[in-house]
């Protein structure tokens, strides 16, 4: 063996390590259907100054529609974040800026570093066109993907919104999932109450909303909206909810798993130890969709909030996280998911290269995974085992899915009586820091069913 290969696989082997030891996971399905994963469950979130380059979310883009379509015929774009709350829109009648807001915007070019998470074209200095929203639609109809797009409420008012939401609609027309208005808007200053206040104030917020919703209706009627879209705050999602009931699409929140991206600590190990807020964000979604009827949808996801972590959330280990992160939402009802990302930026599922191609992260193969699930009724499943190990089990289309993710250094053996598999599908990788060489593939299923640490499978049958 040459010396440099030898060394590839030593270092492989050291960023994965595996127990010698296996264990034996016994698996109970019950009768009980948890839920149904929707068909658009898998979905990806974008800045929305994006659009400034219209050639981006277009056909042109073959790579990015292909990647689209690799994740979902279904799926549901979500164009949003940090930047919509300091990006520019022009058309025939303008841009509708106040001194006020080109101060916003201004200073969002300069000091915002989300412009990462923009294709490298992108100038900061463009705005959102009808051009792009025409591209955007081609691009839709190229992908079978619907648009949840955000109106900026801070740098632009109802004006500005009902001229933008009308040129949307006409551009997306059925396409169009939902206006959102605001992002994470219970961080926004205008609507704290004090320097010192970790939530923001509804009651500002809810006003400030209806009246760019009325806005908005004066030219399209029919415009979906949905909200509030929220950093933390699920007391608001909970009172949006009660306030709109079934007159919102759907209600939304947040969620990043660990934090921040520069602090050391946030690795691998945490990241698939399942340490976060999910079993509070769970419970609140539950009650806020019991009180209003509504379905909760997580319009922003992803494994470590500002900009992601290193060697972890561009690598391996993000691929088992999401697969986990994805079927454990579905199991608890939610309308679907949207991973963050975009440009070159670390936790970004596809990455723009400079040189204008497409390319996959680990963390694409983990949103494939969870695919598998799109349509199906997720039954009662439980993994009964000390190890790091979770199970899902569901029915579709007359057959049975079976899915193990082993987040562990231990090698899992399945004792299961429920699916007699005919295929199986297998998620790995050389090592959990790697960032190539992540394979997610079906082939025959053969004899007992082994899972090795730190890997995925599911049972087909």
């Amino acid at each position: 063996m040459r010396r440099r290969t030898f060394l590839s696989l030593s270092l492989a082997a050291a960023a994965m390590p595996a127990s010698a030891k296996t264990e034996t996971v016994a698996i109970a399905v019950g009768d009980t259907t948890l839920a149904t994963m929707p068909t658009d469950f898998n979905g990806l979130s974008y800045e929305n100054t994006q659009l400034y380059n219209p050639d981006y979310f277009s056909t042109k883009n073959a790579g990015l529609v292909a990647a689209f379509r690799g994740l979902s015929k279904a799926g549901v774009l979500r164009l949003g974040g940090s930047l919509s709350n300091s990006c520019r829109w022009k058309s025939e009648a303008g841009t509708f800026e106040t001194p006020a807001q080109t101060a916003i915007v201004e200073e969002g070019r300069i000091k915002k570093w989300e412009w990462k998470l923009c294709d490298p074209t992108v100038k900061r200095d463009g705005a959102i066109t009808p051009a792009a929203l025409a591209s955007l639609r081609g691009f839709c109809d190229a992908t079978g993907w619907r648009v949840i797009y955000g109106l900026d409420c801070t740098a632009g008012g109802p004006e500005r919104a009902r001229d933008e939401a009308a040129h949307v609609v006409a551009a997306l027309d059925d396409r169009l999932l939902a206006f959102q208005v605001g992002n994470e808007a219970d961080f926004l200053p205008q609507y704290k109450n004090s320097p010192t206040d970790k939530v923001g104030d509804f009651e500002r917020y809810y006003r400030d909303y209806q009246a760019f919703v009325a806005a908005v209706r004066q030219a399209a009627p029919k415009a979906p909206f949905a909200g509030p879209d929220t950093a933390v705050a699920m007391d608001w999602v909970d009172a949006f909810g009660k306030r709109e009931g079934r007159k919102a699409v759907f209600l939304s929140s947040h969620l990043y798993d660990m934090g921040p991206g520069n602090d050391p600590s946030q690795n691998a190990e945490l990241l698939l130890s399942g340490k976060s807020r999910l079993p509070s964000q769970i419970a609140e979604a539950a009650q806020a969709m019991k009180n209003s009827g509504v379905p909760f949808r997580l319009t922003e996801v992803n494994s470590c909030y500002r900009g992601g972590r290193p060697g972890v959330s561009d690598a391996y280990a993000s691929a088992l996280w999401c697969a986990d992160m994805m079927l454990k939402r579905a199991a608890v009802g939610w309308a679907g998911v949207n991973l963050h990302g975009g440009g070159d930026g670390i936790y970004t599922p596809i990455e723009a290269a400079v040189d204008g191609s497409t390319k996959l992260r680990p963390l694409y193969f983990g949103m494939q995974f969870a695919e598998h699930f799109a349509g199906a009724e997720l039954m009662a499943c439980e993994a009964k085992t000390d190890a790091n190990v979770t199970a899902y089990a569901a029915r579709k289309g007359g057959r049975k899915l079976l899915a193990l993710i082993n987040k562990g250094a231990e090698r899992v053996t399945v004792a299961q009586t429920w699916v007699k598999p005919a295929r199986i599908t297998r998620l790995t990788a050389p090592a959990l820091d790697a960032k190539t060489g992540v394979v997610l593939k079906t082939t025959a299923a053969q004899g007992a069913t082994t899972v090795p640490a730190y890997s995925a499978v599911i049972l087909i049958g």
